[in-house]
Order: structure tokens, then C-alpha cells, then sequence
């Protein structure tokens, strides 16, 4: 989750994620509680919220990307997804891919700490939406399960 102070370019104040995993050089990523998400695609919701997760604040990507010093932090985040239409398959076979997705309005709410700052969002009802998908895949290897 990313702080600008001003337009997205060089204004880039905060930069908050896991880091880089020393075992697998993934990046972005971390494991999470089971119970942080639920799904029903027929049902058209899901969620995904997490209280105090433990971040780093690299203050910007191109630190963040290095690896770079960083101090500790935590978020805290909500979203919540709603279905605006009905489900749709998709299947490329030449791509290995197949999935089941419905249109969705998304809201979110999220804060962060880190020493000496705190952030909190406005409302999740203040959420703007562009477009917000939900829905099941497989690909890859994956594809003919």
C-alpha cells in the first residue's frame, strides 16, 4: 500500500509491504489467516481484512524493489466485494486457462502505522470503484484439473 504527498510520479512518501522473501525472492507477498478471506462466487461476495499485519515502510518502490533500509509497520485493511452481475466463463485453451468470474463492486478501508505516523483511509462507503471482478481460475498447470 502506497502514501503519495501530491500526484503518483516522485511524490511517493510511504511504501508499505512484506519485503522480499530470502527463500524465494517473491516479493509482495506474505501468508495470511485462513479465516482473513471468505468466498461465495454463487453468492457474489467475498472479503478480505487483516488487523495489524506486519509490514515494512520502504518509503518508496524504488527502495522497496532494492530491498533497501526500511522501518517496521503494521496495516490494518477491509474490503469487501459485492456482485453487480451475473457469473460469465472464460476459457482460452491455447493459454491454459479457464475461470468463472462476476462484475463486482469492491470497498475498502485501510490504515498504517510505522514510528511516528499513522494513516487511516476515509470510509469504506467513500470507496470509488472502476472495475472489480471476482471469480475462480485455473491455468497452467492446473488447466485440465
Amino acid at each position: 500500500m502506497d502514501l503519495f504527498n501530491g500526484a503518483v510520479g516522485t511524490n511517493q512518501v510511504h511504501d508499505f509491504n512484506p519485503g522480499i522473501r530470502d527463500n524465494t525472492r517473491l516479493f509482495w507477498t506474505q501468508p495470511i489467516a485462513g479465516d482473513a478471506v471468505t468466498f461465495n462466487l454463487e453468492h457474489g461476495t467475498a472479503t478480505l481484512a487483516a488487523d495489524d499485519l506486519d509490514e515494512e515502510d520502504y518509503h518508496n518502490l524504488h527502495n522497496a524493489l532494492l530491498d533497501g533500509p526500511s522501518d517496521p509497520a503494521s496495516v490494518t485493511f477491509a474490503m469487501r466485494w459485492n456482485a453487480i452481475a451475473d457469473p460469465m466463463n472464460v476459457t482460452d485453451p491455447a493459454h491454459r486457462f479457464t475461470g468463472r468470474f462476476r462484475l463486482a463492486s469492491v470497498q475498502i478501508e485501510w490504515s498504517a502505522d510505522a514510528p511516528g505516523f499513522h494513516f487511516a483511509s476515509d470510509p469504506a462507503s467513500t470507496t470509488h470503484n472502476v472495475r472489480s471482478v471476482i471469480g475462480r481460475e485455473r491455468n497452467g498447470v492446473f488447466f485440465d484439473d
